[in-house]
């Protein structure tokens, strides 16, 4: 596995741990709220998905991981500015840099040319890069040759 997809299944797994740790916290306050304990928990079961996705080099998570990552960063970036003022520090500090910073972090790693290769992103007739493809990335068209893979 190279080190740029060590970097995103890390900062993934950062991802999952700080939900998780969410769900346990809003659970151990005396009036429980089941909407957020809902959510964070799903939250945490998708990522997990996208983490475990990861692990099995399937494109479909290079895919979410890569453009989903840049997306997420923004909104949480955006929330965190809004926001600021009614936030705690801490809160604040848990979306930053336990969202937004490992989100950007994927995105970044799976642009790499190693994570790529990794995923089968590189067409094996000219070695050019590629995320072309239908919705799942199964069948990938190169830009160069035009050849599918």
């Amino acid at each position: 596995m190279p080190w740029s997809v060590r970097v995103a299944t890390a900062a993934v797994a950062l991802v999952v741990l700080v939900l998780v740790t969410g769900v346990v916290l809003v659970l151990r306050v005396p009036e429980i709220h089941w909407a957020q304990v809902g959510q964070l928990g799903l939250y945490a079961a998708l990522f997990a998905v996208l983490l475990a996705g990861i692990l099995t080099r399937r494109r479909v998570a290079w895919l979410w991981g890569r453009f989903l990552g840049f997306f997420l960063f923004a909104v949480a970036l955006v929330g965190v500015l809004a926001n600021a003022s009614r936030m705690r520090a801490p809160e604040v500090a848990a979306l930053a840099l336990g969202f937004a910073g490992p989100m950007l972090a994927v995105s970044l790693a799976f642009g790499r040319r190693s994570a790529q290769e990794w995923f089968g992103l590189v067409c094996p007739s000219c070695a050019t890069p590629s995320s072309r493809g239908d919705l799942l990335l199964r069948k990938v068209r190169c830009p160069r040759c035009g050849g599918t893979f």
